[in-house]
């Protein structure tokens, strides 16, 4: 739809329904002093009409202004320079910050394989964006997962307990500024220069069967109305998505865009409709990476509402069970750039990228 029909469609509601309500209020005004006369209705809809007609004609002259300063608006290339974005976005491996962080992970692997060596069930494994290639370059943590046999300890809870016991009398850092528990892992904060930085270890009790990468993961509530409990977790369920290139950046593309405009939108989820808007598209797959921008946010669009999203490790946590005001906020999100976009492809460079503000 053009802006000119846009605008003088609200100008022409919002200026009717504005006028007509003022001149309700100065006909109420009006009987205060003469109670025998009557709310003149012709002179509602003639107020109504007459802001109706103001709001309208105003609306098609900003819109076809706007209009017309969009049709001169020289086309970019929107597929070359959201590659650029996207490498802008996405964290390096050479980023000093991350090797820095990287090699304070290496320690404290070192440290645990130490101290629980003979508790260990196998190898500590580091899983999450930064292995997969779609960590932000602002927004990163580097999670490692720690699986101990199913006979250590006897419950999750004292494995948790004395994890975070451990590395809070043993472990110490210069950039060191917390370590703290969290609902399913225990965070360790630095401060590295200016950036604040985590590695969150997740600590797993194997189950009794013959694959290691299947436990329990202690749920700390941290509640007086909630009981800590434990959940099933699969980490080679974890591991089993293998991105193909043009996801991984699709992945970083939509991280950004979520970020920027703040949804309430996992990347877990996100990660796993991009996965699912490639399996589910009806039609052959746009080869432009612009076209696939679209179709993904289509997809989530379509199905944010009414599709339910279970975690790959564990069926019972549903990744879609939240607000409806907040699945409502995505759909939006994703309609507006898809409308925006369709007027003016160039505006699609403005929801990804990072310097440009849209809230």
């Amino acid at each position: 739809m053009s802006k000119a029909v846009k605008y003088a469609q609200n100008g022409a509601v919002i200026f009717g329904i504005t006028n007509a309500l003022l001149n309700a209020l100065n006909q109420l005004e009006e009987k205060k002093g003469n109670l025998n006369l009557k709310f003149d209705w012709s002179r509602l809809l003639q107020a109504g009409g007459k802001g109706a007609l103001v709001g309208g004609v105003g609306g098609a002259v900003i819109g076809g202004i706007i209009d017309w300063e969009n049709s001169r608006e020289e086309p970019l290339n929107t597929n070359a320079i959201m590659n650029r974005i996207i490498t802008d976005l996405k964290l390096s491996s050479e980023d000093p910050v991350y090797q820095t962080l990287s090699a304070k992970a290496a320690v404290i692997v070192k440290l645990i394989q130490s101290r629980f060596k003979s508790q260990l069930g196998g190898k500590l494994i580091k899983i999450g964006s930064t292995e997969e290639n779609t960590a932000l370059q602002e927004d990163f943590d580097i999670d490692i997962t720690i699986p101990f046999k199913p006979n250590s300890f006897a419950s999750t809870s004292i494995m948790f307990e004395e994890l975070f016991s451990f590395l809070e009398s043993e472990y110490d850092d210069k950039d060191l500024v917390k370590i703290r528990k969290q609902k399913k892992s225990i965070g360790i904060l630095y401060q590295i220069g200016d950036y604040d930085c985590k590695i969150d270890l997740v600590p797993y009790k194997q189950s009794k069967t013959q694959d290691k990468t299947i436990g329990y993961l202690f749920v700390n509530n941290n509640s007086l109305f909630r009981e800590d409990s434990y959940t099933k977790t699969d980490i080679s369920a974890l591991k089993s998505i293998n991105l193909t290139p043009t996801q991984q950046k699709l992945v970083v593309a939509f991280k950004g865009w979520k970020r920027k405009l703040d949804l309430p939108l996992s990347s877990h989820l996100l990660k796993l409709l991009i996965v699912e808007a490639y399996k589910k598209q009806p039609n052959p797959i746009p080869r432009a990476f612009t076209g696939k921008v679209l179709m993904v946010a289509r997809y989530i669009e379509d199905n944010i509402e009414e599709r339910r999203v279970v975690s790959l490790e564990n069926t019972n946590n549903v990744l879609t069970q939240m607000p409806y005001s907040e699945k409502r906020q995505i759909r939006t999100a994703c309609r507006r750039l898809r409308e925006d976009y369709d007027y003016q492809p160039n505006s699609m460079l403005e929801y990804f990228e990072p310097t440009t503000s849209l809230i």
